[in-house]
């Protein structure tokens, strides 16, 4: 920014100048400075002290200091202050003048042009006179008071950042005292421009304030040498904004004001300057964050943008999530993202706003491999379902088990999921879904989503079987222990001819037995318990799991295997304890299904007329009918029930009694 001091003629200034020929008045030039560069210098992280959350910090600085509308902020040509003050030091025959300065005035701008209330001329040839102006005058800056003295501003920044100004300082060589020329002086800004903007991420919340910790902020300034002497006592700026934000700022924004841009002293800054931002978290949490920005340069005549983006130093979060649930007992297979940062840092929590009715295990951590697999076919395992608060330090993408218990309320449950770090006051992510309660009508309440269609089952012609090859492997040697020393049933046989064999296990369905129960055409509890424990029928679907989870391949895709039938899987609906067996040193774990347990069961055919929901076409009722040939009852929706047979591919909906 150029400032022009020219002696005045009648050509140029002719209105209210007396003497104007020699009279020393000054005129304010229209040059500009050049375009403004813009570098990015270093980046910081801010870490909260009770928190594994951070806020990372951008240097970036800017040749010059940015232009603000608000006068006492910074200054260009187009905004230049009201005033300057201009020392001249005073020659005579090249010996320095030492009783006074020749001119120690403020200069106004009137009509135009700058000049002092008092007239100063030309003194005229064998003078010379060297010019030293500074602005704004009411900064505080203290000038040496004889030429004698230094040619050095003292100055002191102020505590409050709209009191601190755009210091602009102009020198020149030794100019004749007779040249009547127009004498250039080149203001330069002698201080750094700190202001603080958004980086790429903003969260929710207010920005309460910014500081800068460990500033020096006093020293002089040589106008001649133009450079600053600092002294090392150090002090904080405090800023406070109380800035909401809403995450959805755009990289640049301001978050200091225009007349809260901190105006620095230049200088080598400390080991222990820091930067410190006070964030209140949308849940009203405060969370102080710090970061060191010593030993770095804050240079003069330029500005310098913090640039904050407040946001965790690691990923958390669900990466999928559950949908709307029925009202009977579930499980919600989850999957949830945490980098490997967070590990050291205590891992993550998972907790629910209803820890009555909603727990938790991680995928791999059950106690029995046996037990996951249970829990993967659909077992909703009492005593086995986990926590209702799940810390971990497992990263990556993270598989865990949702449990929900059944909902026999009136009302539908709404269930929200939260995720943060196990450690620290990181808001929490979260998710939120509903469970839903059944729709009740007369005492009896249907689930709400509508299962896969499947048989009545119990129609296995009389050599219907299938084959499972485990291998050679150490699967196959567990395999054969656990058949022959926990499966007693009389159609599951096995084969193994020792290591060099493959070991087979063959479940002959055509020998399980002809069914002559679950006839009741009103009781449709009882004959999904009858349906259910017929001859030891659920111990064998136990068992296909187990054999298909230590990798047994079937030599056929049956029709439906044993547990598709629809009885069954109304059970599944309903909590399962679980029996340890051991034999020979060898634990094994089966799924139970306590009598007084079975509260979700097919209706039977007097009960289904009761469902009332968004039902349409045909449903399975738990009545078998045992005359000659496989049928049982089914219920057309509008009132009718008929046989049907029982391999045919009807609806299911579970019920249950009101509590």
């Amino acid at each position: 920014m150029c400032v022009l001091f020219a002696s005045c003629d009648d050509k140029n200034f002719s209105d209210g100048l007396d003497g104007v020929g020699d009279r020393i008045c000054f005129g304010v030039s229209s040059e500009e400075a050049s375009e403004a560069r813009t570098r990015s210098v270093s980046d910081f992280v801010l870490r909260s002290a009770d928190s594994a959350d951070s806020l990372c910090v951008t240097a970036e600085v800017t040749e010059g200091i940015c232009e603000k509308a608000t006068r006492g902020a910074s200054v260009s040509l187009s905004s230049f202050y009201d005033q300057f003050h201009v020392l001249a030091y005073w020659k005579k025959s090249g010996t320095l003048v030492e009783q006074q300065f020749y001119m120690d005035d403020d200069a106004v701008k009137r009509n135009g042009v700058w000049s002092c209330a008092n007239a100063y001329y030309w003194p005229g040839g064998g003078h010379t006179l060297q010019f030293y102006a500074w602005a704004p005058t009411d900064a505080g800056l203290v000038a040496p008071k004889h030429p004698t003295e230094s040619k050095s501003l003292s100055y002191r920044v102020p505590a409050e950042a709209p009191q601190q100004k755009d210091l602009v300082v102009a020198s020149t060589a030794e100019i004749a005292g007779n040249s009547k020329q127009a004498v250039p002086l080149t203001f330069q800004h002698v201080c750094t421009a700190v202001r603080f903007a958004v980086g790429g991420q903003m969260q929710p919340g207010v920005i309460k304030s910014v500081a800068l910790k460990g500033v020096k902020y006093q020293g002089s300034y040589d106008m001649a040498g133009r450079k600053w002497t600092l002294d090392a006592a150090t002090t904080d700026f405090v800023q406070t904004l109380n800035l909401p934000t809403t995450g959805t700022e755009v990289a640049g924004d301001a978050i200091t004001p225009v007349e809260g841009t901190f105006m620095m002293l230049p200088q080598q800054l400390p080991a222990d300057t820091r930067v410190e931002v006070v964030f209140t978290t949308k849940e009203g949490v405060d969370r102080m964050l710090t970061a060191l920005i010593g030993s770095t340069e804050w240079r003069m005549a330029t500005t310098l943008t913090y640039k904050l983006s407040i946001s965790p130093e690691f990923e958390l979060d669900f990466v999928t999530q559950p949908q709307t649930q029925d009202a009977h007992y579930e499980i919600c297979p989850i999957t949830i993202r945490c980098d490997a940062r967070l590990a050291s840092k205590g891992g993550w929590t998972l907790t629910s706003n209803d820890p009555q009715n909603v727990t938790f295990v991680e995928q791999g951590k059950f106690v029995s491999p046996d037990l996951e697999a249970m829990v993967k076919t659909g077992y909703w395992l009492d005593g086995y379902n986990g926590t209702s608060t799940l810390t971990s330090t497992t990263t990556g993408d993270v598989s865990v088990y949702v449990f929900l218990r059944e909902n026999a309320t009136e009302s539908d449950r709404k269930i929200t999921l939260s995720l943060s770090p196990a450690k620290g006051s990181q808001e929490a992510k979260t998710f939120s879904f509903s469970q839903y309660c059944p729709a009740w009508n007369n005492g009896i309440g249907v689930e709400r989503i509508q299962d896969a269609d499947n048989q009545w089952g119990f129609s296995w012609d009389r050599n219907s079987k299938i084959t499972y090859n485990l291998g050679r492997g150490l699967n196959s040697v567990l395999a054969s222990l656990y058949i022959k020393l926990f499966v007693n049933y009389p159609y599951v046989t096995s084969n193994w001819g020792g290591v060099f064999s493959d070991f087979k296990i063959t479940i002959h369905l055509g020998k399980i037995g002809s069914l002559v129960t679950a006839t009741d055409v009103n009781n449709g509890n009882k004959n999904t318990w009858d349906l259910y424990t017929f001859n030891g029928l659920n111990d064998v679907f136990a068992l296909i799991v187990e054999i298909e989870s230590w990798g047994g391949i079937p030599d056929k895709a049956l029709p439906v295997n044993p547990d598709g039938f629809a009885a069954r899987s109304c059970a599944l609906k309903n909590k399962y304890h679980v029996r340890q067996e051991t034999n020979a040193g060898n634990t094994v774990y089966h799924p139970v299904l306590n009598r007084a347990d079975l509260v979700w069961y097919l209706p039977s055919k007097n009960e289904a007329p009761l469902m009332r929901d968004n039902l349409t076409g045909d449903y399975w009722t738990s009545t078998g009918i045992t005359k000659p040939g496989t049928t049982a009852w089914k219920y057309t929706v509008g009132g009718s029930a008929s046989e049907e047979n029982r391999k045919t591919m009807l609806h299911i909906r579970a019920v249950r009694a009101r509590p």
